[in-house]
């Protein structure tokens, strides 16, 4: 792991700091999925946070700063407001001392208590809190390099996200948090967050800085109304000529955007759906698009292009969808690609029998992408 010169980190936060305080929404499309607000003083930064998904929780957070700069600890509240199964009330801590935090986090129905490596002048991390994403961002703009790099810690976790800041001009940056990103920040001269977008990246929110917010009344609004689960898993199975197939997938909704060349870029591999690859199974040698897959297990990427797109059928399986190695590639599949009449809101494969043979469908906004197979 890189070190930091912790004499670095009392040159990213002023200790004569002013106050400072902020909204944030953060959507989804158009679906809000948080609103927070925070207040940093030269010793505290404290917020809270009601996030939508998959129920909806609202979150106190508050981290107490060294001497130096560094964060020394660090307090999570987390109460479920949604009424669904699950305790009331939850507490993390960490405590930080040079490149390393003793965390105490919920696990299940107990608690458990680890010692991290950290990395020295380490910012936690929540989901979808951009309190403490904005303190990276101060800090990168106040070391004034063209990249900056640090680590962020989900409390609870063993490893933190490896974080690097890039700077795109002098009211823009580029960050990375671990599989997360890259997000596209304005920010001001002191690296405070205007604005933020994920689009097209593993994160595809939209982050907004606002004032005046009624927190307690949309707080109070949105605890009955949760999202549930935003890219929720599903499975098809079916016979094509005796041959059994399986799909396993995640089905991310379109929630108002625009889906292909925005969310899904072009030219770009994508894992054909969210959150882990998509996995497919043939218990009998098969034909799809003129190509041999032979019998087992495969993870389906896919490489939409305005000019036409191909289906990547890949040896390896079980990796995030993030994770996706060309070298694994068994095949790569062109793609019939058809505009639809009516648009599909929630990401849909599915497998086709036609007799002896079968088409498997991708579907999402206005597309329909296809290859035919069949056993050989």
């Amino acid at each position: 792991m890189r070190t930091i010169a912790l004499a670095t980190l009392s040159l990213a936060i002023p200790s004569l700091l002013a106050a400072q305080s902020g909204q944030f929404i953060v959507r989804l499309g158009t679906d809000t999925l948080a609103i927070e607000q925070y207040t940093r003083t030269p010793d505290r930064l404290q917020g809270e946070q009601v996030l939508r998904s998959p129920r909806t929780v609202h979150r106190l957070y508050s981290a107490t700063f060294g001497p130096g700069g560094a964060i020394a600890r660090f307090e999570l509240v987390t109460h479920n407001v949604s009424g669904a199964p699950g305790p009331a009330e939850t507490k993390a801590t960490a405590e930080f001392t040079g490149d390393s935090a003793v965390v105490t986090a919920p696990r299940r129905d107990s608690t458990v208590t680890l010692r991290v490596n950290a990395g020295p002048g380490a910012v936690p991390f929540i989901g979808q809190g951009f309190g403490l994403i904005e303190e990276v961002a101060r800090r990168a703009k106040a070391s004034g390099g063209a990249r900056y790099t640090t680590t962020m810690l989900p409390l609870g976790d063993t490893v933190p996200l490896e974080v690097t800041v890039s700077a795109r001009g002098p009211d823009s940056l580029t960050l990375v948090l671990g599989a997360i990103g890259p997000l596209r920040a304005h920010v001001d001269a002191q690296g405070a967050l205007l604005g933020l977008s994920g689009i097209g990246s593993t994160m595809q929110v939209t982050v907004e800085r606002t004032q005046g917010l009624d927190f307690a009344a949309l707080g109070k609004g949105f605890a009955p109304r949760s999202l549930g689960v935003l890219s929720p898993p599903d499975s098809i199975k079916t016979s094509v000529a005796g041959a059994m197939l399986a799909v396993r997938y995640s089905r991310p909704s379109t929630r108002g955007r625009a889906i292909f060349g925005n969310v899904v870029p072009w030219n770009q591999v994508w894992r054909t759906g969210a959150n882990q690859a998509t996995i497919f199974e043939t218990s009998a040698d098969l034909v799809m698009a003129g190509r041999p897959v032979p019998a087992g297990k495969y993870s389906l990427w896919t490489l939409p292009a305005p000019g036409g797109w191909k289906l990547i059928v890949n040896r390896n399986t079980g990796q995030w969808g993030t994770d996706y190695n060309a070298r694994y590639d068994l095949a790569r599949l062109d793609m019939t690609v058809e505009q639809l009449a009516q648009p599909v809101e929630q990401f849909t494969i599915g497998i086709e029998p036609k007799g002896s043979r079968g088409v498997l469908k991708l579907e999402w906004e206005k597309t329909r992408a296809s290859v035919p197979l069949s056993r050989k």
